[in-house]
């Protein structure tokens, strides 16, 4: 980041620092730093355990006593800062929207406690502090960037919905139909379209025109007869996409965002979109595993591929649920054989056979490639992490397994 962007306000993320400058957010009393700019902090030197103070290039303010709990001591904890801020003029303090993540309070909440900051020249607030503090509100978003674009005759709206409809994306307007948080790209398009927070996507959603093209081309997007968002937008739109549905879908929940989310993503919400606003992300509930009588393997509606080595591999750690030690395949060489049979009841040549034995030599590499094709059969499919309860896994030295519930495993 160029020195450039630093000057007036905070920028809404902060990658790198410059060697005077700090790094100032919000903690909650114990000092865990988790989530949101907290977790952010441990880069710039936070010191897990240490609620409040200098600790490397970041400034620690605690602020989080319980969701929703302000006390007393956030004013007292404030204008220590500002005390230590006015003694160290050498350093400029960028703060963060501190208590508007995961501690749960609002700009205007948080911002009149850094009142006496506001005319300091080392010290940088968030926009939507300095709003409140100036104007009494923090609705300052220049939305008409969005109108301007979508409108305009090359990547407009119009043509973007016509591709939804017709199952291809093929334009470059990915940015401003579906905006997604700042931050996560690189590019301009993506810093100058993204938005800042929640409130700006609740504006955004809130706009006459722009709320309701949205909800229009997300529901022409919902109802495709598509086997995967990719398959429509390609990467990396697709992803663009998840994190746009997950911003809508927590200021908006309950509507069509959700829908796409579960339709396309199967529940998975964007894990950066999530802890870049400080939200932890809810674990999707598993589905059920069918191995049909003819040995498809069926997750929900879509069938996991797999060569019949790899899917008898598959099938003999599905059969033991305590896992496996690579060390002992040699054990299971028959068991492994008969299933392979049953897959290929005229397929068991000298060929098979020998690459039944290599699988079964923890000397060779030959049941880690295997297991990797089973998991790429799986993320090829569903999101990560919820791909990872359905293929092999485990540490160096210890059993591998697949960690799925066996009671969500249907044996036709």
């Amino acid at each position: 980041m160029e020195e450039k962007e630093y000057l007036g306000y905070t920028p809404d993320y902060i990658d790198t620092l410059l060697p005077n400058q700090v790094f100032v957010f919000g903690s909650n009393v114990l000092g865990y730093h988790t989530g949101g700019a907290s977790r952010m902090a441990k880069k710039f030197g936070a010191v897990w355990g240490q609620p409040e103070g200098i600790q490397g290039q970041s400034y620690a303010i605690p602020v989080d006593f319980g969701k929703g709990n302000i006390t007393p001591d956030i004013q007292h904890y404030i204008d220590r800062f500002i005390a230590y801020a006015k003694a160290h003029p050498e350093n400029h303090f960028l703060v963060t929207r501190i208590g508007c993540g995961i501690a749960g309070f609002t700009e205007k909440e948080m911002a009149v406690h850094f009142r006496d900051a506001l005319t300091m020249r080392n010290v940088s607030l968030p926009r939507s502090f300095v709003n409140v503090l100036q104007n009494g509100n923090c609705q300052d978003f220049n939305l008409e960037r969005f109108v301007k674009a979508q409108d305009d005759i090359y990547g407009s709206y119009k043509e973007a919905l016509e591709e939804i409809k017709s199952g291809r994306k093929t334009g470059h307007w990915i940015w401003y139909i579906f905006p997604q948080m700042k931050g996560l790209g690189h590019s301009h398009n993506s810093e100058y379209y993204g938005l800042s927070g929640e409130d700006e996507a609740r504006a955004y959603l809130n706009h006459a025109v722009l709320g309701a093209r949205l909800k229009e081309i997300t529901k022409a997007f919902l109802e495709l007869n598509a086997h995967s968002a990719n398959a429509v937008l390609g990467w990396p739109d697709d992803l663009k996409v998840q994190s746009c549905m997950t911003l809508f879908d927590i200021v908006s929940p309950d509507d069509v965002f959700a829908e796409v989310l579960n339709k396309y993503y199967d529940g998975t919400r964007c894990p950066k979109t999530m802890m870049r606003i400080g939200r932890r992300q809810a674990k999707p509930s598993l589905k059920k595993l069918t191995i049909t009588k003819d040995y498809r393997i069926i997750l929900g509606d879509k069938e996991i591929k797999m060569e019949p080595l790899v899917k008898a591999v598959y099938l003999l750690f599905l059969k033991h649920p305590e896992g496996i030690a690579f060390k002992l395949l040699p054990d299971y060489r028959k068991e492994l054989t008969s299933i392979y049979g049953e897959l290929k009841p005229l397929g068991l040549n000298d060929r098979v056979i020998r690459s039944i034995e290599d699988v079964t030599n923890p000397l060779l590499n030959s049941i880690n490639e295997k297991c990797s094709r089973i998991r790429a059969a799986f993320i090829s499919e569903i999101e990560e992490p919820f791909a990872k309860e359905y293929y092999v896994t485990g540490k160096s030295g210890e059993a591998k397994k697949i960690s799925l519930p066996r009671d969500l495993v249907i044996w036709e």
